[in-house]
């Protein structure tokens, strides 16, 4: 009875460390895209309350609204990066986002004031791949 018990258990662990577990991972970067937004590039349509920028996807950037995530970031000090949404210096920065753009968007903190959009500053946005399971 010994003989067959030491058997089944001498089995069960060749059985159990033969196995071993594998991980396959197909990892798709994030993608950082750097950009210029000169002072003549903010528009508004409310008489300066609200001023926008677009910030454009080249055909290269890959981006789906429907999984991916975004990431924004303003610099208005050379090298330093804030993300957004944020309050500086009493205007408010906000995007939407879509397919094809960034819209980045400006107004005064409390929502009603007339302001005067910055003057140039750096962008930075992080595509981020996802995919739904």
């Amino acid at each position: 009875m010994k003989k067959l018990l030491f058997l089944f258990l001498g089995l069960s662990i060749i059985g159990v460390t033969a196995c071993r577990k594998e991980y396959v991972t197909n990892i798709t970067p994030n993608q950082t895209i750097y950009y210029t937004i000169d002072a003549n590039t903010w528009k508004t349509v409310d008489g300066g309350k609200t001023f926008t920028a677009n910030l454009t996807f080249s055909n290269n950037d890959i981006y789906q609204n429907t999984l991916d995530g975004v990431l924004v970031y303003v610099s208005f000090v050379s090298g330093v990066y804030e993300p957004v949404p944020q309050t500086y210096f009493g205007i408010s920065y906000s995007y939407e986002v879509n397919n094809q753009r960034v819209q980045l968007r400006i107004q005064s903190s409390n929502g009603t004031g007339i302001i005067t959009p910055p003057g140039s500053i750096s962008a930075k946005l992080i595509l981020i791949p996802s995919e739904q399971k």
